[in-house]
């Protein structure tokens, strides 16, 4: 049973509108990479529209199904017929999907910028295994872009994939690394926030130094809180910000909602080019969920008894 709300025809609706709209505003640079790109050897016309295949492979992770081509025979060319009237065979979709990965990603980029910029984000990674660390040795598919990683569960072998969410867990900004990456390398998140102002939280992960944080914070503009070790003194942050550190499950909900309800992670993939407009679909398919997991203080019921206390600026 997934744990996201049964998908309706409205959201079905929605998804395709927007999809379509974005694809004609950027349809240039769509038939430009197409034709530059390699991935698509005969540029074949279809009678499925782009904006149909991104529709089908986005409303995919609403469903219950964990395997895409029983979705696609079970229920897009039966429930959905009507919706896709010029439905091709699945098959032929597969070699459709191709074709989505730049679209997908420009999609998704889009809709990170929807979200709200409200100056409290949380970061955080998650592994993204390619395979059992016991076929490591003998996986063929992803060869070439994975890393052995290690995460507190354990080892395994595959990619990451690094999220910031605001308060509301709305998708600020994501990107994909090698699972050896360590979540505090300075390039990483420096393409993760160089375009937030406030603070940002994460976990022990993302302990930095007096070099890296400097360069991240952009003399105030940005202040990276993260939990600190046993050994380690604690880190000064202002009385409001001691408060939304301590509701940095949120990003771990949105990363369990993307792995196990939208599923973004599996070791099925047979292609490279699939397996990452998966990962980009199910992220799409998050940002459309309307009841996203949220947090909030109350900073006034906490100040109440209690002596006034220097609160320093951001």
């Amino acid at each position: 049973m997934s744990i996201l709300t049964k998908p309706t025809h409205h959201m079905l609706v929605e998804i395709y509108v927007e999809v379509d709209d974005f694809c004609k505003e950027n349809e240039e640079i769509i038939q430009k990479w197409l034709k530059s790109s390699g991935l698509v050897k005969k540029d074949h016309t279809s009678s499925l529209t782009l904006s149909e295949v991104m529709t089908i492979l986005i409303y995919y992770h609403f469903s219950n199904y964990k395997n895409f081509k029983s979705y696609y025979l079970e229920h897009v060319c039966t429930d959905l017929r009507r919706d896709f009237p010029e439905l091709v065979s699945y098959g032929r979709f597969v070699e459709l999907i191709p074709r989505a990965l730049l679209p997908m990603f420009m999609f998704l980029l889009h809709r990170c910028s929807k979200g709200r910029r409200t100056g409290i984000y949380y970061i955080d990674s998650s592994a993204w295994p390619v395979c059992h660390p016991k076929r490591a040795h003998c996986h063929k598919v992803m060869r070439g872009f994975c890393d052995w990683g290690k995460t507190s569960v354990g080892w395994f072998y595959g990619l990451k994939y690094h999220l910031i969410v605001n308060q509301f867990g709305e998708l600020i900004n994501f990107h994909v690394t090698q699972g050896s990456t360590p979540d505090n390398r300075a390039r990483l998140l420096f393409q993760l926030t160089r375009k937030l102002m406030g603070w940002v939280f994460g976990d022990k992960g993302y302990l930095l130094s007096a070099e890296k944080r400097a360069m991240l914070e952009r003399d105030g503009e940005l202040r990276v809180f993260s939990k600190c070790r046993k050994n380690m003194a604690k880190q000064d942050m202002p009385l409001e910000a001691s408060l939304w550190v301590r509701k940095r499950g949120i990003v771990e909900s949105a990363i369990d909602i993307t792995k196990h309800g939208c599923d973004a992670v599996h070791t099925r993939h047979r292609s490279v080019t699939n397996a990452f407009v998966n990962l980009f679909s199910s992220l799409v398919a998050y940002s459309f969920i309307h009841r996203k997991p949220t947090t909030r203080i109350n900073i006034e019921s906490r100040m109440i008894g209690k002596p006034t206390q220097l609160v320093k600026a951001a």
